[in-house]
Formats: structure tokens, C-alpha cells, sequence
């Protein structure tokens, strides 16, 4: 009986290390590219709409040039894109299409990103009619 303990606070003393392992983990970079520390990674994750029916990408456009998008696969991924740019300003831009039974057909969305010098890496994940940048 005295082993089951031990060994049952042992079992509880890994789940807590791991579950604060994986609270406090991260996985991007530390330090900036190589080569030059003034750039800064941008990458570009795209996704149609979970629904089958719901929104459709038919074209995205960063800092003025156009991404290409793949056909959608089983869980809507349709492409991606990765920039080394200076701080500053970026335009991100992309149109999508929905059903047809819905009024205006395509929509245009526009997002300003904006890249700080303290940042090392950027990701910016667009799904259907919403960016998320973090």
C-alpha cells in the first residue's frame, strides 16, 4: 500500500510539471534572422470557412503582392506565404466569396499589420472573412 502511495503522488508530481511545461512552452524563434537582425519573419496561414458552404477565399494580397492559393483541401487549408520584412507598415488584403444565395456575392477585407521592432516573428492566420495576427 505504501508503494501505491508513492507512487500516485509521483504520477501527480509529473502531471503538474508537464501541464506547466506545456502552459510556459514556446516554440518560435528567440533571436532574430540571421544575416539581418533589422527583419522580421511574417508568415501567412489561409483557410476557406469549416463550412462547406460558407466562405470561400478567391484571392489574398500582401504588401502588394498576390499569394496563390491552392484548391481547398478536407479541412479548408488553401496555401500559405512567408516574407522577411523591415519594421513598418503592411497591407493585407483578400476577397471572399460566399454562397450564392447571399447578397453582396464577394466581400473585400483589408487589415493593416503593423510590424514592431521587438518582434521577431509574426503569424497571421486568415480564415474566411476574419484575420488573426499574433
Amino acid at each position: 500500500m505504501r508503494l501505491y502511495r508513492l507512487s500516485m503522488s509521483v504520477v501527480a508530481c509529473l502531471c503538474l510539471a508537464i501541464t506547466l511545461w506545456a502552459q510556459n512552452t514556446y516554440f518560435g524563434p528567440t533571436e532574430p534572422i540571421p544575416g539581418s537582425p533589422h527583419l522580421i519573419r511574417v508568415q501567412i496561414l489561409i483557410r476557406d470557412s469549416d463550412v462547406p458552404s460558407g466562405l470561400q477565399m478567391k484571392s489574398v494580397t500582401f504588401n502588394g503582392t498576390s499569394i496563390p492559393l491552392k484548391p481547398r483541401d478536407v479541412s479548408g487549408y488553401r496555401g500559405q506565404a512567408s516574407f522577411q520584412l523591415p519594421p513598418g507598415k503592411y497591407s493585407l488584403k483578400w476577397v471572399v466569396e460566399r454562397d450564392k444565395r447571399a447578397w453582396p456575392r464577394t466581400l473585400n477585407r483589408e487589415e493593416e499589420v503593423i510590424l514592431d521592432p521587438r518582434d521577431l516573428w509574426i503569424q497571421i492566420s486568415i480564415e474566411g472573412d476574419t484575420a488573426t495576427i499574433s
